[in-house]
């Protein structure tokens, strides 16, 4: 049903402001070899009624006015096209939805975001921004977990 790994972005290259350009959202399963991104195929009918876990991974911050725009989209197409749907957008403090400040986390950030879809095809999307620091958000990486955090 999943891919091996469901890695949507696996840490090849540092994502900061001068990459930012070349960071384009992934639109096959094959992995790119230059973004280290690639769309997951979770199987037709998406994921189980209670969902499925994001996790983002920033393992290096500084304090800046640097951000990070990332989220997680759905479709039935692996090419993804006009049929995309947000499903998580990562945040700290949910004063800026969407977005990751520099300014809000420490060294290491970790993110999970639970959701939900009937859509075959997931990925993630990163967009870094330079503030006044040099726009790293490092080597991030974005997984899905299947069995995280249930609640009984």
């Amino acid at each position: 049903m999943f891919d091996a790994d469901l890695i949507c972005i696996d840490g090849t290259i540092d994502v900061d402001s001068d990459t930012a350009a070349t960071f384009v959202a992934a639109t096959a399963v094959a992995r790119s070899g230059t973004t280290g991104a690639a769309v997951i195929d979770i199987g037709a009918g998406g994921t189980p009624a209670d969902g499925i876990v994001a996790v983002l991974i920033i393992p290096a911050l500084t304090s800046t006015s640097d951000y990070l725009t990332a989220t997680v989209q759905t479709s039935d197409a692996v090419g993804f096209g006009s049929d995309v749907h947000e499903v998580v957008k990562f945040d700290v403090a949910a004063v800026t939805l969407g977005r990751i400040l520099a300014s809000e986390c420490g060294s290491i950030l970790t993110v999970v975001a639970r959701f939900a879809t009937d859509k075959r095809y997931v990925r993630a999307v990163v967009t870094p921004t330079k503030g006044t620091g040099d726009g790293s958000f490092s080597t991030l990486k974005v997984y899905l977990e299947p069995t995280a955090f249930k609640v009984l």
